[in-house]
């Protein structure tokens, strides 16, 4: 079998993080088999379309690290691949229902549907048009009057349908537990029902995966293939996405919902990559004599690794936010500090947002040749790109509005004035404008004013880390006084008159 899958995102907003992991899962399992990944847009929902989401939809795609075979920006022989543009197709394939009887035309008004909904809902039963048995003659009538009308499905009595789903096995479902689907709407659009249904017939696509809030419309698409008389594609749900220790699906107020905010929020797309694939796969690989569960996957190996069988079965896994962080830190450390400073421009450029990075301060990052020196000095204690940019800013900025009065400076506030004197008169003492002194001679002279003022030593440090960085938590405090320079340090430390 030649493997074909695709994914199919509506362009009604932002692609959801869960569609993302389900996108990697359908890339892995076609470049598994050497088959194609095919991206279709189904903007049929014309309520709910927004301008320009296709192709933010397309950029956050491309942007985590994924390419498509087929589609929109690539092309191929089973276009056009936006729905909007295969309307005469649905239309065609919904009047051959119609003449095979398997559809019928339902002329309910809005409301009249509504109150059809409440009463099915209210009697426990699926809902069935009162057109659904209508005489040929009167339907003919209707259409000649130019009532508007829809398509539905029309859907057997008590049928099971069962088919064998690739993650959860044996799934089966009475046809009285189906609604009598819309496939065609009254302006002419499909539904989300026929178009995949017709879509993924056209474009000879093997394997359907999607989440499982999606498990009870496959038996509406079951139907439609039998009516048509064509192949089944092989159906894989996956579990859906939930908050960690909640059973609530993702939700804005924990944070971060769509794929493009995780970027912006400074996660490196191989980072969210790896943490999605774990989202529901377990490795095949082996654990032998307590060795720890291996967790840091490029795209390439889960390509090689991912197996249908390895996806869980169970409803819904956790996203675990933190463990996300965890995973960037990783990612992170694995750049050299050369490769994560051109990552950390591009991603100002592209994502950095004014609330949190000036134009005046973005400019010094962007220009500054010397970008990895700071990096190499801050790696370890930031979480995302956003935390770089606010651990390095001292860097280009002398702190204001120090705050002299706080716990770390409590032994020494009695000196304060005649320490940061001494402080001031020991740095101006070194010859190289670049203060590359000798770390050895430069703690000496520090320790010696601790000892003078009968101070600790590392209480002297602190001042001067106070002084220069503006927090007591900083960087190796050598390295970024050799980084900053004498006078960048000297005009830190000078004494207000």
């Amino acid at each position: 079998m030649n493997v074909r899958t695709r994914i199919a995102p509506s362009p009604t907003g932002d692609l959801h993080i869960g569609h993302m992991r389900t996108i990697i899962y359908d890339y892995a399992l076609a470049k598994k088999n050497n088959g194609q990944f095919i991206v279709r847009i189904e903007d049929t929902d014309r309520e709910r379309f927004v301008e320009g989401s296709m192709d933010r939809t397309l950029d956050v795609i491309k942007a985590y690290g994924l390419d498509w075979d087929e589609g929109p920006r690539v092309g191929g022989k089973f276009g056009p691949y936006i729905q909007s543009e295969r309307l005469e197709i649905y239309k065609k394939y919904a009047m051959e229902l119609i003449e095979k009887g398997l559809a019928y035309y339902c002329f309910m008004t809005e409301e009249e549907t509504k109150e059809l909904q409440e009463r099915s809902r209210l009697e426990k039963r699926k809902l069935r048009s009162p057109y659904r048995e209508y005489e040929k003659s009167k339907i003919d009538e209707l259409l000649k009057s130019g009532k508007s009308y829809v398509i539905r499905l029309k859907v057997p009595e008590n049928e099971v349908i069962t088919f064998n789903d690739a993650i959860l096995g044996t799934v089966s479902y009475n046809t009285n537990e189906v609604d009598d689907q819309i496939i065609l709407k009254s302006d002419g659009f499909p539904t989300y029902h026929l178009a995949v249904v017709v879509d993924d017939h056209l474009m000879e696509i093997t394997h359907v995966l999607r989440g499982n809030d999606w498990l009870p419309s496959t038996p509406k698409h079951i139907l439609l293939y039998r009516a048509f008389g064509w192949d089944i594609p092989v159906f894989a749900h996956l579990p859906n996405l939930k908050e960690k220790d909640s059973n609530k699906k993702l939700s804005k107020r924990f944070g971060a919902v769509f794929a493009v905010q995780f970027l912006e929020n400074g996660f490196l797309p191989e980072a969210l990559v790896n943490f999605l694939i774990l989202l529901g796969w377990s490795s095949p690989e082996e654990r032998k004599f307590g060795e720890k569960e291996r967790e840091i996957y490029s795209l390439d190996e889960f390509v090689q690794l991912f197996d249908l069988n390895r996806v869980h079965k169970a409803a819904m896994v956790s996203f675990d936010r933190q463990k996300l962080i965890w995973f960037n830190k990783e990612h992170m450390k694995m750049k050299s500090n050369q490769e994560l400073a051109e990552l950390y421009k591009k991603w100002l450029i592209k994502y950095s947002k004014p609330e949190l990075i000036d134009a005046q301060y973005k400019e010094l990052i962007l220009t500054d040749n010397n970008l990895d020196q700071k990096i190499a000095l801050v790696k370890e204690r930031v979480d995302t790109f956003i935390d770089l940019t606010s651990n390095i800013k001292f860097f280009y900025y002398a702190p204001g509005n120090i705050d002299w009065t706080i716990k770390q400076l409590v032994n020494v506030s009695d000196k304060l004035s005649e320490i940061k004197t001494k402080l001031f008169t020991l740095m101006e003492g070194f010859d190289s404008d670049s203060l590359k002194w000798d770390q050895e001679i430069w703690q000496l002279g520090i320790r010696k004013i601790g000892d003078e003022f009968g101070k600790k030593h590392g209480d002297i440090f602190m001042v001067l880390r106070i002084a220069v960085v503006g927090s007591p938590f900083s960087p190796p405090l050598f390295e970024s006084l050799q980084i900053l320079g004498k006078d960048e340090v000297l005009n830190r430390l000078r004494i207000e008159k």
